[in-house]
């Protein structure tokens, strides 16, 4: 999913907004550098004194009554000055702190707000958008954004106000060596900029590259299966390095103009001391500056070089991080395709049908999946979808529960359009059963209870129990029973177990209508045995939509939908429909299908 590019303004903006909930953090952060800014500047324009003062001290030929006056002004303004230093600290330590917890703070809404927007995103936007892509944004991109707000609270908007109060502090000791100084600084932001705006260019690619390789990675790791049974590790491994190389020639294109940044600012250090050197020998030359002063100037030089070196560097690293923050705001910034009216009535439970009414479905620009489909779900029946591959029947089972809506005709419930009921009130009423059961890493208990965290462990034993799954429960390694992890994905239960933790996840759910998405089609012959005893536990007084290939799980449905399948003239279409004695007796593509499978 590619973000267009924009400006940084508008980003750099956007993060400071953000940061607005928290304004009486950052305000302290902005006084307290203020104050650290202010002190400063007053130690440097005392320093002159300072310096008179030892340098009389230093000469000989005082009188004793000279050397008591200079020890005791040296003495006076040690005293003035020491006074400062706890609140000198003080406010460094806040101008610091209070920026940092400002940014912490935010990031901390930014990464709540955008997984709610995330799991408010219609499942369409999930299938479509890369592994990478993903993982990406919810990692390197979010940290990126987090080290973008900490540098906006704390060098960039701090250290414009130490760096005024230096130069108020040079021009104050003399306007004329501060002008020289400007005189170099100028032409170096000038050449400095367009820099800097190509770290950002050259970082938007930098990080289109590691969301490649972040794709890579992630196949790679997904399909370890397959990749160890076909021997094409090696192959993979290869695939991986041309990733990597891709990605350092990226980062090193963002390095090189990094470093030609840093070679201007290294520049410039030596150009503003040149500067300043020269300037000084033709103002002391003419009696127009003393001696201390210069020292003074001189040292408030080296500052304001350090200075300059400190904010190339973090508006480098500022412009190094704006992509990532662009690829986040991007993500919340896209609407939900799915509307939801929260004035919208909640969804009722079913009383007497869901109909399709010439609906018709299709995936984003291409073809359509389903071509007016018609047909009826009563309350308490069980309705069947059988056919070929490409017919739309899993589409089917996920438009009822509202994860798409459909391009074409209409879906009701009870009559009315399925739309116009409140999105999330419409998920309580339907429980879904698919041939690849999602389980969390988490304990068997925890994956049960999921539908219903507020369950007993009597009532999650229960479950467990109608879905046949008890005793395989309590015999798994470790003796641990229902306090067992189960993996990642659930890899540590077999196909079978996994399924019947997902029945009795629906179990304890107790949700009135079952959708079932050929839920035994990936098992053997015995762990379909057990499953299909769960499921027939499952299904009792429920309203039941199952799609199968394996027509025996099917022949006892009150109602069967034939679906035209990818090969056929018209895919997406109804071809027949009527009990498994009526279609077989039709001697149409339901009975052909009977007969391949020996079931007549």
């Amino acid at each position: 999913m590619s973000t267009p590019r924009g400006h940084d303004w508008p980003v750099i903006k956007r993060c400071l907004a953000n940061g607005w909930a928290y304004k009486w953090l950052v305000l302290g952060s902005v006084l307290c550098a203020l104050a650290f800014s202010g002190l400063f500047a007053l130690l440097v324009t005392r320093l002159p004194d300072l310096i008179t003062l030892l340098g009389k001290a230093g000469a000989g030929g005082l009188s004793e009554a000279e050397r008591l006056a200079v020890v005791a002004d040296l003495r006076r303004l040690g005293f003035q000055l020491l006074p400062l230093a706890p609140f000198a600290g003080a406010a460094a330590y806040g101008a610091w702190w209070f920026g940092q917890l400002a940014a912490n703070r935010t990031m901390q809404d930014l990464r709540n707000r955008v997984l709610a927007h995330l799991v408010r995103l219609e499942l369409a936007f999930h299938q479509q958008l890369s592994r990478g892509d993903l993982l990406t944004r919810m990692t390197n991109d979010l940290q990126a954004t987090l080290r973008l707000q900490q540098l906006l609270y704390g060098k960039v908007l701090m250290k414009p106000f130490e760096a005024a109060a230096m130069a108020v502090a040079l021009v104050w000791i003399d306007w004329r060596l501060a002008a020289a100084v400007l005189a170099v600084l100028i032409p170096v932001g000038l050449i400095l900029w367009p820099l800097l705006r190509r770290t950002r260019d050259r970082s938007w690619k930098a990080r289109e590259r590691m969301e490649q390789n972040f794709g890579v990675l992630e196949q790679i790791t997904a399909g370890i299966k397959v990749i160890k049974a076909m021997g094409s590790a090696e192959r993979e491994v290869e695939r991986y390095a041309d990733s990597n190389r891709e990605l350092v020639r990226a980062n090193m294109k963002v390095a090189k103009v990094r470093a030609q940044s840093d070679a201007i600012t290294g520049l410039a250090v030596f150009a503003i001391a040149g500067v300043g050197l020269i300037t000084c020998a033709w103002l002391y030359d003419r009696g127009w500056v003393q001696p201390a002063a210069l020292v003074v100037f001189l040292g408030g030089i080296g500052r304001m070089i350090n200075l300059l070196r400190e904010v190339q560097r973090a508006w480098g690293d500022v412009q190094e991080n704006v992509p990532s923050a662009e690829h986040v705001f991007a993500l919340l910034d896209r609407a939900p395709a799915l509307p939801d009216d929260p004035a919208a009535p909640a969804c009722p439970p079913l009383r007497d049908a869901v109909r399709f009414v010439g609906t018709r479905f299709r995936y984003g620009a291409d073809g359509e999946v389903l071509r007016g489909i018609d047909l009826e779900i009563p309350v308490g029946r069980t309705i069947a979808l059988v056919g070929s591959s490409g017919g739309g029947k899993s589409t089917i089972v996920d438009l009822i529960p509202r994860f798409h809506d459909a391009t074409g005709g209409t879906i009701t419930w009870d009559g009315a359009d399925l739309r116009s009921f409140r999105l999330t009130t419409i998920a309580p009423h339907v429980a879904i059963v698919g041939q690849e059961p999602f389980l969390f890493d988490d304990t068997i208990r925890a994956n049960i209870a999921y539908g219903r965290p507020g369950a007993t462990p009597a009532e999650i034993e229960q479950a467990a129990r109608r879905a046949n799954l008890h005793d395989d429960v309590l015999r798994l390694e470790g003796g641990l029973g229902y306090d067992t992890r189960v993996g990642d994905r659930g890899g540590r239960l077999s196909g079978g177990q996994r399924q019947r933790v997902a029945i009795a996840r629906a179990l304890l759910r107790d949700a009135p209508i079952l959708l079932l998405d050929e839920p035994t089609s990936a098992l053997d012959a015995q762990s379909e045995q057990h499953v299909q005893a769960a499921l027939a536990e499952l299904m009792k007084g429920r309203t039941v939509v199952v799609v199968a290939h394996r027509l025996a799980t099917v022949q006892h449905a009150d109602r069967i939908y034939v679906l035209a399948g990818k090969d056929d003239p018209l895919p997406g279409t109804v071809l027949e429909a009527g009990s498994h004695a009526e279609l077989v007796a039709k001697g149409g593509r339901y009975a052909e299908l009977v007969r391949l499978q020996r079931l007549a």
